[in-house]
């Protein structure tokens, strides 16, 4: 008899363990919503004393301000047909998308992920899954784990369009892998961000991730060498002219001019292979390294004095997007 009442014990708890609720942490940076407000011009204005006097409503066709509800601070002018997307629908629609479509053993111990710029113009959050995490053993010895991510970015003064971006993140530099992007007309601003479109593309990103956890672990094992990075590297970000007539002067062709970027590039290149080994890996954590850090050489233009930080990383994702999938990588990578 107490054999069965403590088989039937852990019959229930492996029921309870299996149907645990799904937590996820609640938005903190992001969480703010948006509305329009009319926009006023001053029909009287004296320039010398910078003040006006009897103020009318800009028409709503040239354009309305988007403003916080939470601290009234403007986050861009947009014209009519703009519609705002609050980030707490798009994170509603994307979190069903990622409860219905993940095992539910990833769905446990979930990070969230929150940046901003200009004030929340513009936002990208997330979530990675340590219960999607896989390890790549890199050519030190070392091993680093990737988690499954997906990020969600929003913008209100028509930076961007909604997209939604799956990956991963590797824990051991915090460096963010981008391999699939969703952006569709369905997601601008003029239109709800559906659940029923997020969850066929979660589906195949998890599928996705396994194969390219797959790529990424090649690339640790493909041993290459620092000509070899010079040579992508140089391609993908040629000299320019001012560069290349320096180096003329010190002596050097145009062929072996080298842009600044190559060279910080080349820089972080060799940082990466004393952890990771010299490494198409390398390369790679070298350009991630560019596209999700602001410090040292890669400090973003100018961010001391603004709030452009999470912009600007933004764009070097889709640079480094690029360069992965150029001729030259693509060769080298194979």
């Amino acid at each position: 008899m107490d054999k069965i009442i403590e088989n039937l014990l852990n019959k229930a708890n492996e029921i309870a363990e299996n149907t645990q609720a799904v937590v996820f942490p609640p938005l903190e940076k992001v969480n703010f919503s948006a509305i329009k407000t009319p926009i006023y011009i001053a029909k009287n204005y004296d320039k010398d004393q910078n003040l006006g006097s009897d103020y009318v409503p800009v028409p709503t066709e040239t354009g309305q301000a988007i403003v916080r509800t939470d601290n009234n601070i403007p986050l861009g002018v947009m014209k009519k047909r703009y519609a705002i997307a609050d980030n707490s629908e798009l994170d509603i629609a994307v979190r069903e998308g990622l409860e219905d479509s993940l095992p539910k053993d990833a769905l446990q111990n979930i990070k969230l992920i929150e940046k901003t710029a200009d004030n929340g113009s513009v936002c990208r959050w997330g979530y990675s899954f340590d219960g999607l995490g896989r390890d790549i053993r890199q050519l030190t010895g070392s091993k680093t784990q990737l988690n499954f991510r997906v990020m969600i970015i929003n913008s209100f003064g028509g930076q961007t369009a909604i997209r939604l971006q799956a990956g991963a993140e590797d824990l051991w530099c915090t460096n963010g892998c981008t391999s699939a992007e969703l952006m569709a007309t369905a997601f601008g601003h003029t239109a709800s961000f559906s659940p029923a479109l997020v969850k066929p593309f979660i589906e195949k990103q998890v599928e996705y991730y396994e194969l390219k956890v797959q790529t990424w672990q090649a690339w640790a094992n493909k041993e290459i060498n620092f000509d070899q990075a010079f040579k992508v590297l140089q391609e993908n970000y040629p000299a320019s002219d001012s560069e290349i007539r320096r180096a003329e002067k010190k002596g050097f062709t145009a062929g072996e001019a080298q842009s600044r970027k190559t060279a910080q590039m080349m820089e972080q290149f060799e940082k990466e292979a004393e952890q990771r080994g010299s490494t198409v890996w390398s390369l790679y954590s070298a350009l991630t390294h560019y596209a999700s850090h602001s410090t040292g050489a890669f400090t973003v233009k100018n961010s001391a004095n603004r709030d452009n930080v999470e912009t600007t990383l933004i764009q070097r994702e889709r640079e480094v997007n690029n360069v992965t999938a150029s001729e030259s990588f693509l060769e080298l990578a194979g």
